[in-house]
């Protein structure tokens, strides 16, 4: 029912049914929030959903000088293996090999993937390094229309003729995705770069970005003159990004929120959760 629907504002504190609720940017994908509860009585619960941790979620005004009884959290990567380099580090990448093919070969085309929302960050900071517009089907021109970002909805276009950096369905990031998309502008280009921001790409050696951050190192795939890129730009945290919010935050409880079909994957994670708490 719409009556049963409130509209929150970000960083503003609401009073539903005598509760506190704020709601915080999650750096997530756009739009997405954090919510900070706190009941009558003094109990203060925070709700990450799908959040990426770094400096601007642990600085931030609005979850500071609290006492979490609990936290509810993002465990979609809870697990050693998963560790991530910076968003920015990974923006700095794409960049980068975007400039070095456009240089090589200006009639080089870059593809990057996305699903109904998020990865903007990426495209648009490559569209704004060759200074290109961002072409995107009419649904996705749509969505992203709704956005309060002017640096990213004034670069959009239909016309596939008039932007360098095309977006596509991340499924679409694909040799076979990409062969297909180039043979459609061919009367343009004659090269295609992809690049799929999805997740963490694992590998034991490492570079260092200008940034100062340690990135993986990233081997492109080539097949037939196309060169793909698996890029681990993640907006969900890493298990470091993780150990560090909780051990920052120090709740009473954390309860996980992802991955916890099972009594024994939910208990693995509280022996973790008790790891983080006890140092």
């Amino acid at each position: 029912s719409p009556d049963l629907i409130r509209s929150l504002e970000l960083n503003q504190t609401s009073i539903i049914h005598g509760v506190l609720v704020t709601p915080v940017d999650a750096n997530h994908c756009p739009g997405s929030v954090m919510f900070v509860f706190q009941i009558p009585g003094g109990q203060t619960i925070l709700h990450t959903g799908d959040f990426r941790s770094d400096d601007c979620v642990i600085k931030d005004p609005h979850l500071r000088g609290l006492k979490y009884d609990s936290i509810y959290l993002d465990t979609t990567y809870l697990d050693p293996k998963y560790d991530f380099p910076p968003q920015d580090a990974c923006v700095e990448f794409a960049v980068r090999k975007a400039k070095e093919a456009v240089s090589t070969n200006p009639n080089t085309l870059i593809v990057s993937g996305t699903y109904s929302i998020g990865k903007e960050k990426v495209f648009l900071a490559v569209a704004e390094a060759l200074k290109s517009k961002v072409a995107v089907s009419a649904k996705k021109k749509a969505i992203l229309g709704q956005l309060d970002w002017p640096e990213l909805t004034g670069r959009l276009t239909t016309n596939w003729c008039e932007a360098q950096v095309h977006v596509l369905p991340m499924m679409q990031i694909s040799f076979k995705g990409m062969a297909e998309h180039l043979k459609q502008n061919a009367s343009q280009y004659d090269c295609i770069v992809g690049f799929r921001p999805t997740g963490w790409t694992q590998s034991n050696k490492s570079t260092v970005s200008s940034n100062g951050s340690a990135m993986p190192e990233i081997l492109p795939s080539f097949r037939d003159g196309m060169i793909l890129y698996g890029i681990p730009y993640s907006e969900h945290s890493s298990y470091s990004e993780l150990k560090r919010f909780i051990q920052h935050f120090r709740p009473h409880t954390v309860q996980p929120t992802v991955n916890v079909g099972t009594a024994e994957a939910r208990d693995s994670m509280q022996r973790i959760f008790n790891r983080w708490l006890s140092r």
